[in-house]
């Protein structure tokens, strides 16, 4: 694995752990940004996400979390991208 991977998986398990911290336990994708719920118990959040149209995603399930963890390391690569000035782009 190269040093930026294990950097990335890194700071994507920090941002997660400080989720998890807040008391938060699911996540949604909006605007194509992952984004915390305020803790709160799923049978709050479910209800709400359904009349947004929303995909509810855990911290707690390992699938969702792999998902999550991906999903983060992609933005953090493509921010770095945009900063550093290199022009590339995942969209």
């Amino acid at each position: 694995m190269k040093p930026e991977a294990t950097d990335l998986a890194s700071q994507a398990r920090e941002i997660v752990a400080e989720w998890k911290a807040r008391g938060c336990e699911f996540v949604s994708i909006i605007d194509g940004v992952l984004t915390p719920w305020d803790p709160k118990p799923i049978g709050f959040i479910g209800p709400e996400a359904e009349r947004s149209g929303l995909d509810v995603l855990s911290l707690s399930s390992p699938l969702d979390l792999a998902l999550i963890l991906a999903m983060i390391e992609r933005d953090i690569e493509r921010d770095q991208s945009i900063v550093s000035g290199d022009g590339k782009s995942s969209k």
